[in-house]
């Protein structure tokens, strides 16, 4: 999804947001359906988190460059 640079939600944001929703909630009962306990579903849940952290990182400004090379 697109970043804006107002946080005013439009009706494209709002359905973005909804389906987002839909989605979350459909691979939650499908993981359950499946036999996945809820901790396999929070670390589902953690290496998406680590995806997007690291996806987030590497676009940051000065990605890569540590504060202690110097």
């Amino acid at each position: 999804m697109p970043e804006t640079e107002t946080s005013e939600l439009t009706p494209a944001s709002v359905n973005d947001a909804r389906a987002v929703k839909i989605l979350a909630k459909s691979v939650y009962r499908e993981l359950r359906a499946n036999g996945h306990s809820r901790s396999d579903v929070v670390g589902f849940a953690n290496e998406l988190l680590e995806l997007l952290t690291n996806e987030l990182a590497d676009d940051a400004p000065g990605a890569g460059a540590s504060p202690l090379d110097g």
